[in-house]
């Protein structure tokens, strides 16, 4: 099974842990937004469950996505630069989308969680997993 994965295109790998650490990130952050009492409710839910997933993205990525043998923490590091960037950018985002323009907090998230995968459909590979430390 792990062999049949490994040979699907790394796009494929990618989109799939994708999926799967969203349907993860779906589930912590309606347990958040469920006990947060803290406005905009929303908002800060989101960027929480987002702060939770960035170890468990990045872990899941490395592994799955990208077999990158490079040094651990150099790897985290570099998520971190990037996940930070996204955290900011989707939690103004979601903020905008529930706050200003009322719309429904899952729609709001659904659409946050699709920016930070089409961002890091582009990003991923080339700022956190460099080629040079992937197996072949």
């Amino acid at each position: 099974m792990q062999r049949a994965f490994e040979r699907l295109p790394e796009t494929a790998r990618l989109v799939f842990v994708a999926i799967i650490g969203s349907l993860i990130g779906l589930l912590v952050y309606e347990i958040i937004y469920y006990l947060n009492p803290v406005e905009p409710r929303a908002s800060i839910s989101w960027l929480l469950s987002f702060a939770i997933g960035v170890p468990r993205q990045h872990a899941l990525h490395r592994w799955l996505t990208f077999a990158d043998e490079g040094p651990y923490w150099a790897s985290l590091k570099r998520a971190y630069v990037l996940y930070t960037s996204l955290a900011v950018l989707t939690t103004a985002l979601n903020y905008l989308l529930v706050v200003t323009l009322n719309l429904h907090h899952r729609i709001a998230w659904l659409i946050c969680i699709a920016t930070v995968g089409g961002i890091n459909l582009f990003v991923l590979k080339r700022f956190v997993y460099p080629e040079t430390y992937r197996r072949p």
